[in-house]
């Protein structure tokens, strides 16, 4: 095997990844990079026709149902696996209400409970300490308060830690965790500028409310927190 020659195949989607490579690597790689486009429409009907002959029987599906699987699936991300998703859902719908075939609506159910998972799968995969900031805000709204500022969230994450008898972050790193629930789309938060005064952020959750609340519950630190009311602060506004 002294003449055997290695090939290296590297699989990522990050385009950017080779940057952190060490320099005497990636001299020594001389790579050659292939950029693969996501799907578009007419790619994923031909994909999702292929595999719903596999799956269904005939007139169970029909060519509107597998048009729209792929349209939904274009505009977000281009991604079978997400059409895929789709189809498979509204097949599971379709059979849980006795249908013997597969419509238009139970695609646009299968949307909404798709998307419904994905938050909620995101909300049960975070840190506690998110999990405390997330379920801040949503406290924070239930009372009232639509437009929340970093320094409301930080009240009510602080007064939460005390109840969860856990340590408290700093004000700053509660800022960082409030981007990265802005990032995975839990919250929205956006800059406001105050001139000479400093700027701050103004949050508002983006999440369904009582299905986030009930995933946020199970979390063994925030168990306690079941029908929990946030007492009545004021506000501290937090410059950033």
């Amino acid at each position: 095997m002294k003449k055997a020659k290695i090939s290296l195949i590297g699989i990522s989607n990050d385009l950017k990844f080779t940057e952190f490579l060490d320099p005497r690597v990636k001299s020594r790689l001389s790579d050659e990079k292939m950029v693969f486009p996501p799907y578009n429409a007419n790619e994923l009907r031909d994909i999702l026709q292929q595999r719903s002959k596999l799956a269904f029987e005939n007139g169970v599906i029909n060519g509107g149902v597998i048009s729209l699987c792929a349209a939904l699936a274009a505009q977000e991300h281009g991604d079978a696996r997400r059409a895929l998703d789709l189809l498979r859902v509204a097949a599971e719908l379709a059979e849980r209400s006795g249908l013997d075939r597969i419509t238009e609506q139970e695609v646009r159910k299968a949307k909404n409970k798709v998307e419904l998972d994905c938050v909620l799968e995101a909300t049960r995969s975070l840190p506690t300490q998110s999990k405390l900031v997330l379920m801040g805000i949503i406290l924070s709204e239930e009372r009232g308060s639509k437009r929340l500022t970093t320094g409301d969230v930080y009240s009510a994450y602080k007064e939460l830690s005390r109840k969860a008898g856990i340590g408290i972050l700093t004000q700053r790193r509660i800022t960082d965790l409030i981007s990265e629930l802005d990032m995975l789309g839990l919250v929205n938060a956006r800059v406001k500028s105050f001139g000479r005064g400093g700027r701050t952020k103004e949050i508002q959750s983006s999440v369904p409310t009582l299905e986030t609340k009930r995933v946020l519950e199970k979390d063994d630190v925030l168990s306690g927190m079941k029908n929990y009311r946030l007492r009545h602060q004021t506000t501290l506004l937090v410059h950033e």
